[in-house]
Parts: structure tokens; sequence; C-alpha cells
């Protein structure tokens, strides 16, 4: 018997060293994953230029003056970490998490993963979002760096993929103001909608814009479908940006917030003030 207990002790052990270690299989996998896509997309080599930005709606170009695009390199990968951003993994249940958010965004096609690591009751938790060139969106998860839980992907994920690339881009790497998959059509001097089109598939938006040029809200309803009383159902979507500073060239907001927008309540479900963004190719 006490030599089972002591095996035992040596396992829990060693399991215990293996989650706090930083070495994961699933994070490794998203690693060379990413390094794939990196290697397709050519550098830098053409900036966003002043003829570009005054064919923009009036707001948009308002927001490249305030912001500082011209001449800005045209990135085709962006990186942007969000470091132990709050949470909520369960409104119902009420579990908020910390969860260290690794976002990728491709600009030559709207190409977007993400990946977070977090723990539930001391048991690492990861997840992987996902839109692809095979218009594939869901998410991953995986439980104790061992275990897939769930793979979960459909034609409103990928839609909701298509939206946050949109938004998430517009502050990490605003030079895809000028891609192919974006319209406009202005609807005041402070609010303009935009449509990302990828053959047959369409995700909308509208973008407010302060009297300054600052994108202060994204909604969509679009992005967000939730089950209500057990039947999916279409949701709003909002995105908040605030406090805006200089970071490198470009003026971005510190604070930035997702919200779902029920029709009797608002949940702000992820919030983060520290994030840094790199620009690779």
């Amino acid at each position: 018997m006490t030599l089972v207990i002591g095996c035992l002790v040596v396992i829990s052990c060693m399991i215990l060293i293996y989650w706090k270690s930083s070495y994961s299989p699933f994070k490794s996998q998203f690693k060379n994953k990413m390094r794939h896509y990196i290697d397709e997309h050519q550098p830098a080599k053409e900036v966003c230029t002043k003829e570009e930005i005054e064919k923009l709606p009036i707001a948009f170009q308002r927001y490249c003056k305030y912001i500082g695009l011209e001449n800005f390199p045209k990135y085709q990968v962006a990186n942007a970490f969000f470091k132990q951003t709050d949470f909520i993994f369960d409104d119902q249940k009420g579990i908020k998490l910390k969860m260290d958010y690794n976002l990728w965004l491709f600009s030559k096609s709207p190409l977007r993963f993400a990946y977070c690591e977090s723990a539930l009751h001391g048991i690492p938790f990861e997840g992987e979002d996902y839109c692809t060139e095979q218009k594939e969106g869901g998410m991953r998860g995986f439980l104790a760096k061992a275990i897939p839980l769930f793979d979960t992907h459909d034609a409103q994920g990928y839609r909701a993929g298509m939206i946050s690339w949109v938004v998430e881009a517009m502050v990490a790497n605003p030079s895809i103001l000028f891609s192919k998959y974006l319209t406009y059509k202005e609807i005041d001097e402070q609010h303009v909608q935009v449509t990302i089109t990828i053959e047959d598939r369409q995700g909308t938006g509208i973008f407010t814009f302060n009297k300054e040029g600052a994108i202060t809200e994204f909604y969509s309803d679009e992005r967000q479908v939730e089950k209500i009383n057990g039947v999916d159902t279409a949701i709003g979507w909002r995105c908040e940006c605030e406090d805006y500073r200089k970071n490198g060239r470009l003026r971005q907001p510190r604070t930035i917030r997702a919200i779902k927008v029920y029709p009797d309540k608002e949940l702000v479900y992820f919030e983060s003030s520290d994030y840094s963004v790199k620009y690779l190719k």
C-alpha cells in the first residue's frame, strides 16, 4: 500500500510539473501552423498612400489621420498579444478567467487565428479560434495539455471570424482598410457600415467614430449566436475602444472590450488594457 501511495504521489507531482511548464503539444502545433502561414507571406513593400486614404469614407479618412496611417507599411502579418485578459468563460455558471490571448491576423486574405491559455480549477485550459482559407471558422478546446475537449465549427463560426478579422485588424493592422474584400456604406460623418465579402459569404457591421476621428465602437447583429431557451438566436455584438495612445508609429486604443448584447442585458465578456502588437511581414 505504501508503494502504491508513493507511486501516486510521484505521478501527481509529475503531472503538476507538466501543467506548470510552458510546453503544450497543442500550443506547439499552433506555433508551427503560424510559422507555415508566415512563410507564405511576402515582406511588406508598399505603404498606405494619401491617394488611397482620400478614396475612403470621410469618417475613415479622419481615422487614418488621427492614428497616423499615411506612409505606414502594408504589413501582411500582425501579432497582437493580450496579457491576462479578463474573460467570462460561462456566464450562467459565473466562471471568470484570466487569459493570455495570442492573436494572429493575416492581410493577404482574411485569415485569423488566436490561441488562449488559462486554467479551470487549477487545470490548464487552452483554446484556439480559427478562420481559415477553407472558409472554416470556429473554436477548439483542450484540457490538461492532453485532452481535446471540443472542436465546434460551422458557417456562423466562419462569419464570426470574418467580422472579428475586420474589427481587430482595423485597430492592430489598419492597412486592411484597402482590402479588396471590404466595401463601405457611409451613413453619416460618424458612422460607416463595412461589409466583408469572401465569395458567397458576407458579414456586416457599423463603425462609430468620435469627432477627433478615433473608432470608439463597432456593432454587428450578425456575429454572435447564442442558445436562448434552447433556440439558436442572433444577438448583438459590440466592440468598444478607449484611451488611444501612441504605439510605435500608430496611435492605438489601450482598452478594448467585447460585449454581448442580449434583449434584456449586456455582458462584457472580454476586456484588456494590456496588449502589444508586432508586425512580422
